[in-house]
């Protein structure tokens, strides 16, 4: 892909990285007000852009929190606060070129925040202790699953992505007006079969339109750290969640299937988020 960047924008990225890196947990403060001014010029493409935004800072506050629970240092704390900050950074570009976030009907937008990273050789600038572990947070934290590959350090910083990424997601759809709209449909019985059986839902595998409230749902099953099932259970992001969704659809069927699914995901979250084999 062609990425059209003005030297204003590298100059942003570059600050956000040479920011967060250089001074640590102290400056965080400085490489949030440097990603502001990244996205300031793209918010003129209006309020869904503004979400992204909103959305990216509370990410990384959401990546901080976990980091301090699993008792990280001040510079790996900084290391998972630049991949929260980083790890929307190619929605940006996305809507700008394709105005859609939806990554089916235009590209893969961690991929593509890979790939602005990259651009111009700002990827360079970063320790190289670190810059592979940013790259793979940013390209992977919407993915299914991570790679075998991915070495442990590797894996702990994008998970941790990844677990503030769905929080905040399941938190937009309880507060944030999002909500998911079935078109009188029911869940299938091979996701809601997934689903029972607490296993998340993979984008291939919908059927209906109401499926899509069971790949939200099952944002649960992916998560890796005990701070993250605290903070779901705290929230009652599930039936808060379902709530929303009952008060949406008249489907009598739907509505019967999320009442069973409200215990047992609950129960589930209940049991993770006191869990110490959870990874903290």
């Amino acid at each position: 892909m062609d990425l059209e960047f003005n030297n204003c924008r590298c100059f942003y990225l570059t600050a956000i990285v040479l920011s967060i890196l250089r001074t640590g947990v102290a400056f965080m403060s400085d490489a949030l007000k440097e990603f502001l001014n990244y996205t300031e010029s793209y918010k003129q493409y209006g309020e869904k852009v503004l979400l992204k935004i909103r959305h990216t800072v509370r990410v990384r506050d959401l990546c901080i929190e976990i980091s301090d629970s699993l008792g990280l240092s001040g510079d790996d704390t900084a290391l998972a606060a630049a991949c929260g900050l980083l790890h929307d950074i190619g929605r940006f570009e996305q809507w700008k070129q394709y105005q859609t976030f939806n990554d089916q009907r235009s590209v893969d937008h961690g991929a593509l925040g890979a790939e602005v990273l990259c651009a111009d050789g700002l990827i360079g600038r970063f320790s190289e202790t670190d810059h592979g572990t940013i790259l793979n947070a940013v390209k992977y934290h919407n993915r299914f699953m991570l790679p075998d590959a991915l070495n442990a350090r590797d894996r702990l910083f994008a998970g941790i992505v990844r677990d503030a990424d769905k929080i905040d997601i399941l938190r937009l759809y309880v507060t944030g007006g999002l909500v998911c709209r079935t078109k009188g449909t029911a869940m299938s019985d091979p996701v809601l079969g997934a689903l029972s059986e607490c296993r998340a839902i993979q984008r291939e595998s919908l059927n209906t339109k109401a499926d899509e409230i069971a790949i939200r749902l099952g944002f649960v099953f992916g998560l890796n750290h005990r701070r993250s099932f605290e903070i779901v259970r705290e929230n009652d992001y599930i039936g808060r969640m379902i709530d929303v969704q009952l008060s949406e659809t008249a489907n009598e069927t739907l509505k019967a299937q999320l009442e069973a699914l409200k215990p047992r995901i609950r129960r589930y979250v209940d049991i993770r988020s006191l869990d110490r084999s959870a990874a903290d």
